[in-house]
């Protein structure tokens, strides 16, 4: 069974719970599969409308707002042994989001939509509320590289529940633990930080634990 199966499997039974469900997961599972890592961003929620699909709207494109930063750090884990220089990141990012968010998984913690500034505190009840869910849908990627963008600590609660967690710290300060895949603590990416700090300090992270 593929990906969008076993995902559209799952989310039937969820939306009979709650119809307003908005979908996610891998945007286009070919260019996921065959990516050099598979990469999971773990977001909160998705910021208006009901019962729509994310999938959908990556695999167009998306828009700026977000998706120009997780298309540049896509490109850039996908190329770490390329030094990739800002002037060039800061051009086409419309073309590079029809690119690279084809080859990722956005994974939601809360699977209806929130208001402009996401609640941590409502975010934590969905994921912990929805656990099994959460649990059931991360098991299909296999992922490679999972980066929570300030979701650290719910997300996992939800697939780690019964295991202890050894975190460790970059020389440059960004926490990070190694399961049976890396998963990296950093910022959201409409955090209200320089777009060029938040990518070269998640690509040099990520460059120092693979490569070390």
């Amino acid at each position: 069974m593929s990906i969008r199966e076993q995902e559209d499997m799952l989310f039937k039974t969820m939306k009979a719970v709650e119809p307003k469900l908005v979908t996610d997961g891998v945007v286009e599972e070919s260019s996921y599969l065959l990516a050099k890592y598979k990469i999971v961003f773990v977001l909160k929620e998705v910021n208006g409308g009901e019962n729509w699909d994310l999938r959908e709207f990556l695999r167009g494109g998306g828009r700026s707002q977000t998706w120009d930063n997780v298309a540049r750090w896509t490109e850039g884990l996908l190329n770490l042994e390329q030094n990739i220089q800002w002037e060039d990141l800061e051009q086409n990012n419309e073309q590079r989001r029809n690119t690279y968010l084809k080859k990722i998984c956005a994974l939601n913690l809360k699977k209806t939509s929130g208001s402009y500034t996401a609640d941590h505190k409502i975010v934590a009840l969905a994921a912990q509320t929805g656990r099994n869910y959460l649990k059931q849908q991360f098991s299909f990627y296999n992922a490679d590289i999972v980066v929570c963008c300030g979701t650290e600590k719910p997300f996992l609660e939800c697939i780690y529940e019964d295991s202890h967690i050894e975190w460790k710290r970059t020389s440059r300060g960004i926490w990070y633990t190694v399961t049976d895949r890396i998963i990296i603590a950093f910022a959201h990416p409409a955090s209200r930080t320089k777009d060029c700090f938040l990518y070269y300090a998640l690509i040099d992270a990520v460059r120092e634990i693979l490569m070390g």
